[in-house]
This record gives C-alpha cells, sequence and structure tokens, in this order.
C-alpha cells in the first residue's frame, strides 16, 4: 500500500511511512487515511508488528546463543580491540604534546634570535 502523500506508506521502510496519524492530512491516499478500509488497514498493521516482534525474539534467541558459544571469545576481541584503541590515544596524546614542545622550542628560538 503505498500514497501520495507526503509521510504515507505502510511499508515502513521509507522516509514516508504512515506510523501515525500526523500524516493524515487529507492528501493521502492510502487506506488509513481516506478512510476506504480501516479495518485492512488495522490488519495489515497487527501482522506487520506481529513479524517484527518474532524477529526480534528470533534475534534475542540467537543472541543468547552466540554468547554461549563465544563469548570468552568475544570478549578477548573486545579487549584487544580496546587495547589498541586506548594505545592509539595515548600516542595521539603524546604526540600532540611532542610536537607542542617543538612549537615551543622554535618559538623561544625565534624570538631570541629577534632580539
Amino acid at each position: 500500500m503505498e500514497c501520495n502523500g507526503p509521510q504515507c506508506s505502510t511499508s515502513g521502510t521509507n522516509s514516508n511511512s504512515c506510523e501515525s496519524d500526523s500524516c493524515c492530512d487529507g492528501g493521502c491516499e492510502c487506506p488509513s487515511c481516506s478512510g476506504q478500509d480501516m479495518l485492512k488497514f488495522a490488519e495489515i498493521m497487527w501482522h506487520k508488528a506481529a513479524m517484527a516482534a518474532m524477529f526480534e525474539v528470533k534475534k534475542d534467541r540467537i543472541k543468547s546463543r552466540l554468547e554461549k558459544s563465544f563469548g570468552p571469545t568475544l570478549d578477548k576481541g573486545a579487549d584487544a580491540i580496546v587495547d589498541a584503541i586506548s594505545n592509539k590515544i595515548r600516542n595521539a596524546v603524546q604526540s600532540s604534546k611532542t610536537e607542542q614542545e617543538l612549537h615551543n622550542k622554535l618559538s623561544s628560538i625565534l624570538t631570541e634570535a629577534t632580539n
């Protein structure tokens, strides 16, 4: 069910999704906005909600099994990434300090030379 209104669609996959009554400004042709078959529209929306809920349940089941199977390995991988990021940040800070020290020294040298 696509419609021509600025914010209406029952697909929910594009930026023009009719998720609330705020999009129904009278210019839309979808059943929910035009009043053609509200019962059919409600049925479609319930079906979409049920499928979204089923997807979330399945996702949670898989997540728990992945955690059981790979939990310690994933923890080690996460630790390695955090360590690498920490090292990069530490090196960037040190490099910045070194560059600032060089800048200060050169500034001091040039100041002395011009006096």
